[in-house]
């Protein structure tokens, strides 16, 4: 049995440097009195899917427990919290619940389901996620964080402020990634992948930092389309996000108030899931008819990119520690590749 030793934690001095309350304070051991959660979400827009859910159940909450647990919802970019550390501002206690969508750096065990090309289908994704979540509540537990829930966008394809209507055209682009592990198949071919936080991503797209984006309809699609040309929908990974929470702001929670807090951050990613998936077709021909090119890749092209990329998935892993090498054996078990 591997023991796991939990990551020291670290303030983010910005961050309680402006004033953001702290969960970790002794003063509080049990809860005798109505109690106030900051939560903070990577959506950079309050128009996303996910932003809306969180809005609604958090009053939810608040209606369930009789205003005796208040969480105030806040969206990515608005507080000091860069959106690639939500982790450790929640493991902290900066902030005592969050929607993390940019984990990897923290959880690395999180990139298996980032793996180009590796999923192809919403059910593989959820298949997928069912073999990984042991690993990541360890991992997020190693970080002093609650796995609450797990949601999903669709896939994500390749949008351009210039014309992209192949793999070819790839060579040579700045594109906007969601993790090191999408980079890696625009490095492959050709590209220069380019990590940054959805708030920073606009600035970046007018300025030219950036030429592009991965992301669906559903998402950076539907709040950069006036910023976008090009549409290029070869689907190259899903995107994921987690709710989590401060497991020291947890556990002093009643115990039905902990269920019910789980209870709803399960519904709540389920209903995201479900909206995103139902939603995507729409959006894009929304985004079609507003003047963006759309272009379905060529069969020839998928079996370039899965020729390509597969290789990667070994590489990866390689690099990895123990559990999330066993992580990846069980996600390719699920999806018998």
């Amino acid at each position: 049995m591997t023991l796991h030793r939990r990551i020291p934690r670290r303030p983010l001095l910005a961050a309680a440097a402006a004033g953001l309350p702290l969960a970790g304070s002794r003063a509080a051991s049990a809860q005798t009195a109505p109690v106030t959660w900051t939560a903070y979400s990577f959506a950079p827009s309050a128009q996303l899917t996910p932003y809306k859910h969180l809005e609604a159940m958090v009053q939810r909450i608040e209606q369930a427990t009789n205003g005796a647990l208040r969480i105030r919802p806040n969206v990515g970019g608005s507080l000091p919290i860069n959106t690639q550390n939500i982790a450790q501002a929640t493991g902290d206690g900066v902030v005592q619940m969050a929607d993390d969508g940019f984990f990897v750096g923290a959880i690395p065990v999180g990139g298996v389901l980032r793996l180009p090309m590796l999923i192809n289908s919403r059910e593989e994704a959820e298949r997928a996620g069912a073999a990984v979540r042991p690993a990541l509540e360890r991992a997020y537990k190693r970080r002093g964080c609650v796995l609450l829930s797990h949601y999903w966008f669709p896939a994500q394809v390749i949008w351009g402020t210039r014309p992209i209507a192949s793999l070819d055209d790839l060579r040579g682009l700045k594109l906007r990634v969601t993790s090191p592990e999408q980079g890696e198949f625009i490095r492959r071919f050709g590209g220069t992948a380019i990590t940054i936080g959805g708030p920073e991503v606009p600035s970046a797209l007018q300025s030219g930092a950036v030429e592009g984006v991965l992301t669906a309809s559903v998402g950076g699609g539907r709040i950069w389309k006036d910023l976008l040309r090009s549409s290029y929908r070869l689907a190259v990974n899903y995107f994921d996000a987690f709710f989590i929470a401060n497991d020291e702001a947890f556990n002093r929670l009643p115990r039905a108030t902990q269920e019910l807090l789980r209870r709803e951050a399960q519904s709540t990613a389920q209903a995201i899931t479900e909206e995103h998936f139902r939603e995507e077709d729409e959006f894009t021909r929304q985004l079609a008819a507003g003047g963006i090119t759309m272009t379905e890749p060529k069969p020839e092209d998928i079996a370039r990119a899965r020729e390509r990329l597969a290789p990667f998935w070994d590489e990866w892993g390689q690099r990895q520690q123990a559990d999330t090498r066993e992580a990846l054996a069980a996600a390719r078990r699920a999806l018998s590749r």
